[in-house]
């Protein structure tokens, strides 16, 4: 009978230890992948506005230029054509780091 208490006395605070471990592994990947997710977003809206700041800041062409090239291509074409790279480029890192996160995620 002191054996069986003592196995109990032992056994139990170990138990629940381990769930408490189990569960506190749990929470803090879980935390970590939201703030994960959190910080690419930002991170890619960040990269999306300074592009489009960029290109406010680039599309004062002058207007001889403006009106010879108008009628075949937009004034700003290299500019419009350089956001639009960029910010495919911006997409794909964010994607490729959501996969990670998302492997992240479902590892444990």
């Amino acid at each position: 009978m002191i054996k069986l208490l003592t196995m109990l006395g032992a056994g139990i605070p170990a138990l629940v230890g381990g769930l408490i471990a189990f569960i506190g592994r749990k929470w803090g990947t879980v935390a970590a992948t939201v703030a994960m997710f959190g910080v690419l977003t930002a991170a890619f809206i960040a990269c999306i506005n300074l592009l489009l700041g960029q290109l406010l800041t680039l599309l004062n062409p002058p207007a001889a230029i403006a009106n010879a090239l108008g009628m075949f291509f937009p004034s700003d074409f290299a500019s419009v054509l350089s956001v639009i790279v960029s910010s495919k480029i911006c997409r794909a890192a964010y994607d490729l780091a959501m996969d990670k996160a998302r492997v992240y995620a479902s590892a444990s």
